[in-house]
């Protein structure tokens, strides 16, 4: 952070993109759902091969038992949490180049990122979700 981006920040405020725990759900296809839960399934299938794999023994239980509270936490922070970067303060070159006047831009390319780390976690555990009220109603 340098003086540049402070003293602009207090000439002229960027817009900043928001974090919150109100995650709307919208509506799919009902033709869809069971397709999304067999590649989220599919997902899931190839991280817990990926934990099995990096346990030296299959007795080490304790780290396939951190890496899956890990994974559990991870896909409920996703479920709930919903992030919206300002995607018109993002630097010069959308991404690319830092604007050295501002410091909001910085906080939105945080935001951007965060919404991409959590993308496939918000796809899991939707399509979950779906699969779940899908069953429920027939």
């Amino acid at each position: 952070m340098g003086i540049f981006e402070i003293i602009g920040e207090l000439v002229n405020p960027g817009p900043v993109g928001k974090m919150d725990f109100n995650d709307r759900d919208y509506e799919l296809s009902q033709k869809f759902i069971p397709a999304r839960f067999i590649i989220a399934l599919i997902l899931i299938g190839l991280v817990e091969y990926w934990i099995g794999s990096h346990a030296y023994h299959l007795e080490d239980l304790s780290y396939i038992l951190k890496a899956n509270i890990f994974l559990v936490i991870y896909l409920l922070l996703a479920l709930v949490v919903r992030v919206q970067p300002d995607c018109d303060n993002l630097g010069w070159v959308p991404f690319l180049i830092n604007n050295p006047f501002r410091l909001s831009d910085n906080f939105n390319r945080f935001l951007v990122i965060l919404n991409i780390l959590f993308a496939p976690g918000k796809y899991i555990t939707r399509s979950v979700a779906r699969f779940y009220r899908y069953c429920k109603r027939t």
